[in-house]
């Protein structure tokens, strides 16, 4: 395996464990986005409601009883929405905590990959590369060795024949 494959696996392990841990920050960010246009839209009608409640206090003035009753509820939905709206302001900052604690650990990564692994890679690249140049230069020598053996079985064949003949 090259040192470019090694590093390649390396990074796909260090992404794989990385989308694990974004994964469910990614999806909780998504939920509170549904959330968020839920509530635009909540908001955007209650706007339009508002509008056609002044258009009624204005032509009818007996329903202005029926009106503030209706403009009690909504203010009541308004509370509830603040209140919901103060949930995800707290669940924003504790996203934010979490990715800064992401950060610390993507970090932490950088530091062990520079100061551990990088280091290491280095060693056995060198070790890799002396064993190479090793291996390389006897690769010849290996070449001849072996028509040398090849003659020393033809000629401890052909010497055990004289023998046997001579015995």
């Amino acid at each position: 395996m090259t040192d470019n494959e090694l590093l390649l696996a390396i990074a796909d392990i260090m992404d794989k464990k990385l989308d694990a841990r974004l994964k469910p920050i990614e999806e909780d960010i998504q939920c509170m986005k549904t959330d968020i246009k839920h509530m635009k839209d909540d908001i955007l009608h209650m706007q339009d409601d508002i509008l056609h409640m002044q258009d009624d206090i204005l032509h009818i003035k007996d329903d202005i009883k029926q009106v503030k009753s209706d403009i009690k509820h909504m203010q009541d939905d308004i509370l509830h929405m603040q209140d919901d709206i103060k949930q995800v302001k707290s669940d924003i900052k504790h996203m934010q905590g979490d990715i800064l604690h992401i950060q610390s650990d993507v970090r932490q990564i950088e530091l062990v990959q520079e100061n551990a692994v990088l280091p290491r890679l280095s060693t056995i690249e060198s070790c890799y590369t002396t064993t190479y140049s090793r291996y390389k230069t006897y690769a010849d020598k290996m070449a001849a060795a072996f028509v040398d053996i090849d003659l020393l079985k033809k000629v401890v064949a052909e010497h055990s024949e004289i023998l046997q003949k001579i015995s």
